[in-house]
């Protein structure tokens, strides 16, 4: 830096003492001082510790889990029938509530009965007359034994033996005229051919319905409801790959699904696979299963939309952590991890790791841990977005979480079950 120099002013009096030297002093002085006060206070600052970020740890858990997978499908109902008249005729009644439970041999609908009541009348006075004529005829031939030979032909005798085969070929034909005329008679008074819920009614009194074509209302079981579903290939061979599974043998009867509705977090509701299909869909790669839910409440309904959980792992010990410790990074699945580990001046200091793991289910909040944490370290769940690898962090424990009861203890506990009535089966049979 270049420097500028000017002689002094000489002050009056003539003393040679450069004008407003005090001042420029003091004003000096105190620029100093400034820059000393600054100066400290850089270096106290720069001497300070950095306070350690602070996030919250917990360690995984070991638990007995189940590998599953979840279908799609619809309920349906094990026995549904279209009610429809079997005569012709005028509906008289319709006494039934709709939307009600009924019971097998309700009446439900009564068409106009008049002209089969007529019909029967007229079959069995045909009857009569029939068993009338017959009975004479078999008088006359008991006579005619007595009298063949004597008074009468071999002839005659066989015309009274075939009047009297004649008599009774016509009394087997009324009596089933009868049958049938009072068979049509029953049948104007609609009944319902099985206990469940009947629907509306498609047909109001004082319309005429036509013979085994007009359908009066249907009606659906509930007692115990059906659900298909559509299972893919991949994990049909994994199922019949399983020898502790054994599906697709004869114990697939008591094989367990859960299931849940679309307004149901939790698979509550417990059934079994009771049917697989014969052969592979080609065109969708898939198979068709159907597995019983019990449903003596009533609560499930033909037709609802069902999520199905099947089991397709037997039990086995896992690692899990929360969902909430992991993260991604294009794609891949990490968490970060608290280590111990020494620093410089060889003290013991919290660092951060990063770990890539590989994933297994996901259990409500939770997931099966593959690889990449093992149990006992601590991994991060709350603060990981403050920190970065190898940061030194203070770790604090979080409160610990239970692991839902549902799905994978009851899938546990359902297959064990399954597996000591298969060993009663086997001990009974021999």
């Amino acid at each position: 830096m270049t420097v500028i120099s000017a002689p002094p002013r000489t002050a009056p009096g003539g003393r040679n003492r450069p004008v407003g030297s005090g001042r420029h002093l003091l004003t000096g002085a105190l620029l100093l001082g400034a820059v000393l006060v600054a100066g400290c206070g850089h270096g106290q600052t720069g001497g300070k510790a950095k306070a350690k970020t602070e996030v919250f740890v917990t360690e995984p858990i070991q638990a007995e889990v189940i590998d599953y997978q979840d279908f799609t499908g619809r309920i349906s109902a094990v026995n549904a029938v279209q009610v429809r008249a079997h005569v012709t005729g005028d509906v008289w009644e319709a006494s039934f509530k709709e939307g009600k439970l009924v019971q097998e041999g309700d009446t439900l609908f009564v068409i106009d009965s008049r002209v089969y009541a007529a019909d029967l009348k007229l079959a069995e006075a045909n009857l009569k007359l029939a068993q009338a004529n017959n009975k004479v005829h078999k008088r006359n031939l008991a006579r005619a034994k007595l009298l063949i030979g004597k008074s009468i032909a071999q002839e005659d005798y066989d015309l009274a033996e075939a009047n009297v085969e004649k008599d009774e070929a016509t009394v087997e034909a009324m009596e089933a005229t009868r049958d049938r005329a009072k068979l049509y008679k029953d049948w104007t008074t609609v009944k319902a051919p099985l206990t469940g819920r009947v629907s509306s009614r498609m047909v109001d009194p004082g319309n005429r319905v036509t013979a085994d074509s007009t359908v009066l209302t249907s009606i659906v079981s509930e007692d115990t409801m059906h659900v298909y579903f559509d299972v893919d290939e991949r994990t049909l061979l994994d199922l019949q790959k399983s020898a502790s599974l054994g599906l697709g043998s004869s114990s697939n009867l008591t094989y367990p699904i859960l299931m849940r509705l679309a307004n149901e977090d939790d698979y509550k509701h417990v059934g079994t696979i009771n049917f697989v299909d014969n052969q592979v869909n080609a065109g969708t790669g898939t198979i068709r299963m159907r597995g019983v839910f019990a449903n003596a409440d009533g609560y499930l309904k033909a037709g609802l939309f069902a999520r199905i959980r099947l089991p397709v792992s037997s039990a086995y010990r896992a690692t899990l952590i929360p969902d909430d410790a992991l993260m991604t990074d294009q794609g891949r699945k990490y968490v970060y991890v608290v280590t111990r580990k020494e620093n410089k001046e060889g003290k013991m200091e919290e660092r951060v790791e990063y770990r890539k793991v590989i994933l297994g289910q996901a259990l409500q909040g939770w997931r099966v841990i593959k690889s990449g944490v093992a149990a006992g370290e601590r991994v991060i769940v709350t603060g990981m977005q403050r920190v970065q690898p190898d940061a030194v962090v203070q770790a604090r424990p979080q409160p610990d979480r239970e692991l839902p009861a549902r799905p994978v203890s009851q899938l546990v506990n359902l297959l064990a079950s399954r597996k000591v009535d298969e060993k009663k089966k086997s001990a009974d049979a021999e």
